[in-house]
């Protein structure tokens, strides 16, 4: 018998009896359904934790610092300063794509007629691709830049007019950008000095500044910053110690220099207090951390977070995945009931099929064709139910938790059911073969039946 007279007579002999095909066909859909709305359910679960991890930082950054600094590892090891070789060893990484020290000084600014207190932080043009710093105005930092800056989006909530005789907010449409831009160590820069403070004995020069780009992003954890090339950051600081050491003593009462949290001077170890690494992709994070904490240091990434999260919500999930795995099971073992009915009703019709010369193998796979035919119309059915049922899931903000989260830009719903393209896809491949499993046995009974007695059957 060809494989294409196999499909059209189980096709038809499986609509013989249509209500109990129907049945069997809707059993298989609703089970096909049950474990894609239970795992898209799961997935928009673990998105959801993901986006709302993201809102910490990026996931795949981990946060090194030097808290320890001078000690030693539980092995008995010291630990390695924090420095421009360390940055250097953590990029030979496997699995890090780039490395940065947190390196930052404070100084006073002017912006027009406004002063502020502000932190520079110093960092290489091309740690800009690296980390996706979003600069959303102007350009990023480049290569031969020196008095650049990019300027954080709520830097401005730092100035106030020190002329007004009280505070009061920055204009709604100031533009930092627009303003001539100065900066000095003096802190007193820009104001008047208060009654009785000396005048320093060596002023500082105000630097002129530029501002080439901006971080519009709210929330972003450089919207409080200025970022600077590192080697001019440097300079700064050096600067600074200068101007701090010709200015100490009795005279220099006027003078306020904040500490510098980047190179420690000879009395303390040298190194960075904190470093950035960027693993290469999500898979990595945890390794990369792990390597980095047996060198002594402190780590922290967003992904602990979301890894906890995961933990506390994998039963539910289960639960739900169970749900769907035994709804399928059971259409399952409808699929093998209608299939016996379907061999005792036609036990005469087999035998007489054997009799004018059939093949075993044939009657085999006619049998399995139409319980393979109740897998296919009942996994795509159940695919579209599926769409149907999340659909309404989302539209009504049906959830089992986590659906809302909090942005920097308000609240914000998530989806409560997410169906990837893979998901209904393995659905209609997964339904028919489930249906041949279950279509095994009695397709294996309808082979081996005996001619006579199928012939004596009434």
């Amino acid at each position: 018998m060809k494989l294409i007279d196999s499909l059209l007579l189980s096709i038809k002999n499986l609509f013989r009896h249509k209500l109990r095909s129907l049945l069997t066909i809707s059993g298989v859909m609703i089970g096909t359904c049950a474990i894609i709305v239970m795992l898209s359910l799961g997935l928009a679960m673990n998105r959801n934790f993901m986006e709302q991890v993201n809102q910490m930082g990026s996931i795949m950054q981990i946060q090194v610092y030097n808290f320890n600094r001078g000690g030693k590892t539980p092995d008995g090891k010291d630990i390695p300063a924090l420095d421009d070789d360390m940055i250097a060893y953590f990029e030979q990484i496997d699995g890090v794509e780039g490395a940065m020290p947190i390196y930052e000084i404070h100084v006073k600014m002017m912006a027009g007629k406004y002063v502020g207190h502000v932190s520079i932080m110093g960092i290489e043009p091309k740690m800009f691709d690296i980390f996706d710093i979003p600069v959303t105005k102007g350009r990023p930092l480049m290569e031969g830049d020196t008095n650049h800056m990019i300027i954080g989006r709520d830097i401005i909530y730092n100035f106030r007019d020190p002329k007004a005789k009280r505070w009061e907010p920055i204009p709604e449409d100031f533009d930092i950008m627009e303003e001539k831009l100065t900066i000095s160590w003096d802190m007193n820069y820009g104001e008047k000095l208060p009654p009785g403070t000396p005048k320093p004995k060596v002023p500082a020069r105000p630097v002129r500044v530029e501002a080439v780009g901006m971080i519009d992003q709210l929330g972003s954890e450089y919207s409080w910053r200025i970022l600077m090339p590192m080697e001019t950051v440097k300079k700064y600081e050096k600067e600074m110690e200068k101007y701090n050491k010709q200015n100490s003593g009795g005279s220099g009462g006027g003078v306020s220099v904040m500490p510098v949290p980047g190179i420690r001077d000879g009395n303390q170890e040298e190194g960075y207090y904190q470093a950035i690494v960027k693993a290469e992709n999500i898979d990595v994070v945890v390794d990369v951390m792990e390597q980095i904490k047996d060198l002594g240091y402190e780590c922290y990434s967003p992904i602990e977070t979301l890894e906890h999260m995961k933990e506390q919500s994998k039963g539910l999930r289960q639960i739900l995945l169970g749900i769907g795995i035994m709804s399928l099971l059971i259409a399952a073992i409808g699929i093998a009931n209608t299939m016996y009915m379907s061999i005792y009703e036609r036990t005469k019709e087999i035998g007489i099929i054997k009799v004018i010369g059939a093949k075993l193998k044939d009657i085999y796979r006619l049998f399995m064709l139409e319980a393979w035919w109740i897998g296919v119309f009942g996994g795509i059915l159940g695919v579209l139910l599926s769409f149907l049922l999340s659909y309404l899931l989302n539209r009504f903000n049906v959830s089992l938790g986590s659906s809302i989260i909090w942005t920097p830009d308000g609240q914000k719903t998530m989806p409560s059911s997410y169906i990837p393209f893979w998901l209904p896809v393995a659905a209609i491949v997964f339904a028919p073969i489930t249906s041949l499993i279950a279509g095994m046995l009695p397709a294996r009974r309808a082979m081996k039946l005996s001619v006579m007695k199928a012939l004596r059957q009434e």
